[in-house]
């Protein structure tokens, strides 16, 4: 039985399939649920290849806007703002230190089939059930 759940979301609409889930099984378990995006830090040259500038970080505005809408998704679903964490960093690594510090014992995270090259490189969700303390439900996303 699970009693605290991370439901780790995109804010696409692939991300929207993610929480419901997240929220549709906390529901059946009676179980607490948390909401964590994370934003990757990608840090934009406002010159282009200007060897003299200094990369723009937009990392705060797109944690705005990634909290606004998870605000947007949650409030319909009863989830608290206070259960809605929206972070800066490595994805797969804010993922594992906010399920372990919120002891949960679930981690729901969405999984995009892939084929060919892409198939070859790590990605989030392979990160997180590989190193994971806990059980994770890979939710499949067209």
């Amino acid at each position: 039985m699970y009693q605290k759940i991370i439901a780790a979301v995109e804010v696409h609409d692939a991300g929207q399939a993610v929480l419901t889930r997240a929220h549709e099984l906390a529901r059946q378990f009676n179980a607490g649920l948390s909401v964590v995006h994370v934003v990757e830090y990608l840090p934009v040259d406002p010159a282009g290849d200007a060897l003299l500038t200094t990369p723009v970080d937009l990392s705060r505005e797109r944690a705005q806007q990634a909290q606004a809408r998870l605000i947007e998704w949650c409030a319909p679903l009863g989830i608290a703002g206070s259960q809605i964490h929206v972070v800066v960093g490595a994805v797969t690594a804010e993922i594992l230190r906010i399920a372990r510090d919120n002891f949960a014992d679930l981690i729901v995270i969405g999984h995009h089939p892939r084929r060919g090259l892409a198939a070859l490189f790590s990605h989030t969700e392979e990160g997180v059930v590989s190193r994971a303390g806990c059980d994770v439900l890979a939710v499949r996303l067209a």
